[in-house]
């Protein structure tokens, strides 16, 4: 029912109804809705912003393999959001999850390889990642597989690769 509300399907959306639903099934262990009440209490949407009870229920979520749980729990420690920062710790949750298949982890562990966050900068790693996140059209992904074949940043530089990657990026 949380689904229904949060996006006015069949009935009119309402930000608190699909809280309250979210909660009544993620009390009940359903990892979907304890994302989804993650994200509105992160957001502050159809209930007060809590950042500490988001980052609990990420948590519980990303226990039951949720990958994309994992990924927003990385990224509350890696930028200290309602929880202790602790990049390192976030870049484990984040490779766990790209490493899942999940894009826009693969996406966030190519940032933290390339910009050296929880993990020694690679510049070879971080192209690795972001090309994994835009074959799977990520579109910020596919702009760094640009810009690093345009520059030749962990990878030969190759014009003509980087104009067909800018390209993905733009569509």
């Amino acid at each position: 029912m949380g689904t229904f509300y949060d996006y006015g399907i069949g009935t009119k959306k309402s930000a608190s109804r699909a809280v309250k639903s979210y909660r009544k099934a993620a009390l009940l262990g359903n990892r979907d809705a304890q994302y989804n009440l993650g994200l509105a209490l992160y957001e502050g949407r159809g209930v007060k912003r809590d950042q500490k009870a988001a980052a609990r229920w990420f948590q519980r979520a990303a226990s039951e393999g949720l990958p994309e749980a994992g990924h927003q729990l990385g990224y509350c420690y890696r930028y200290g959001r309602g929880v202790r920062k602790n990049q390192a710790k976030g870049f484990e949750l984040e490779i766990e999850s790209a490493k899942n298949g999940y894009p826009e982890a693969q996406f966030s562990v190519g940032v933290c390889y390339s910009r050296g966050e929880g993990v020694p900068a690679d510049p070879k790693e971080a192209f690795k990642w972001f090309l994994k996140a835009a074959k799977r059209d990520h579109k910020d992904a596919a702009h760094n597989v640009a810009y690093f074949y345009e520059t030749g940043r962990g990878v030969r530089e190759d014009k003509k690769k980087a104009e067909f990657w800018y390209g993905r990026a733009r569509q």
